[in-house]
């Protein structure tokens, strides 16, 4: 046995290794807010990131992420590191019929086969990858969503007041479950 090695214990990565991972597969919990805020309520996971760096302390073990419309990129990433989060929280605007700025979890199940939209979360191959994630690698995987009003056909920032007032209310549900 080589001096200053214990037998039994080998790293599965060294520190030089480690640290050229992106933190979002270092650290013990991923929230990312997905969707695009030129285009009104699509822009409410964004917006709830914004809300809780600017209003909460983020634990150290916590990535918190706008991720825009490039969750796949993203998710593909973990999916093929020997390192990842845990927990992988997903904030998303969705159209399920309810109340406008009613907020809900959505099980993985839920989640569509079709794909309808490039950038969009709740299709292939985003879908899958979050299914692979839980299923084949051990993550916890959760959508928390938020009923839309609108989400215009051309570019028009902003979210309507029913979605706008769920900000906070997620913002504050996410930080007692995950702080």
């Amino acid at each position: 046995m080589s001096k200053g090695k214990k037998q039994g214990l080998v790293p599965l990565f060294d520190i030089q290794e480690m640290e050229k991972l992106p933190s979002y597969c270092r650290k013990k919990t991923l929230i990312a807010g997905c969707g695009n805020k030129l285009f009104g309520d699509d822009g409410f996971g964004p917006e709830v990131v914004e809300y809780l760096i600017n209003h909460y302390r983020i634990p150290d073990d916590i990535c918190l992420l706008d991720v825009g419309t490039g969750i796949r990129k993203i998710l593909f990433t973990i999916s093929l590191s020997e390192v990842r989060p845990e927990v992988i929280v997903i904030i998303d605007a969705v159209d399920k019929g309810r109340k406008p700025g009613e907020t809900f979890e959505i099980s993985l199940e839920e989640i569509p086969i079709e794909k309808i939209d490039d950038f969009s979360v709740h299709q292939v191959p985003s879908s899958n990858l979050l299914k692979e994630l839980q299923d084949l690698c051990s993550v916890k995987v959760r959508v928390m969503a938020c009923q839309t009003k609108t989400i215009p056909e051309t570019v028009q920032p902003g979210l309507s007041e029913p979605v706008k007032k769920a900000v906070p209310l997620l913002a504050k549900k996410i930080a007692e479950e995950c702080f």
